[in-house]
């Protein structure tokens, strides 16, 4: 038994890093926007934050909406998200009308093997100093 397991450590050292490396899974991490001005669209450049074997190897493969408006992938790295800010939806945990404007979704990033899922939020918090 001992032998056996002497046998496949050397076989899998033997297996260069370059080889193994990319098929390890991504991570993808949450993103979030925070904006005090209203915007006809907002960039979300989400592959920024993510990690994956190899540079510049992951793309975004899914973006899907959950709550605010329409998005869209750009240039595999980047969720563009259109909200009509007139028909927003409220934040019930914030306590006022108006309070906290929120459009989220999730996205799914893949390095060509594996994939990795994540949350995007873009979040309209008007500067009401005065």
């Amino acid at each position: 038994m001992n032998s056996f397991l002497v046998v496949v450590v050397l076989v899998a050292s033997m297996i260069p890093l370059s080889a193994r490396e990319r098929y390890h899974v991504p991570i993808a991490r949450d993103d979030e926007r925070t904006l005090v001005y209203q915007m006809p669209y907002i960039d979300v450049d989400v592959v920024k934050n993510d990690f994956g074997p190899g540079p510049n190897n992951l793309h975004l493969v899914a973006v899907m909406v959950t709550q605010g408006q329409r998005a869209e992938i750009i240039n595999g790295t980047t969720v563009r998200v259109y909200v009509d800010w007139a028909d927003y939806l409220v934040n019930a945990s914030a306590g006022y009308a108006g309070a906290d404007r929120v459009a989220n979704g999730t996205y799914i990033v893949s390095n060509g093997y594996a994939q990795s899922r994540a949350r995007w939020t873009v979040r309209y918090m008007p500067d009401m100093s005065v």
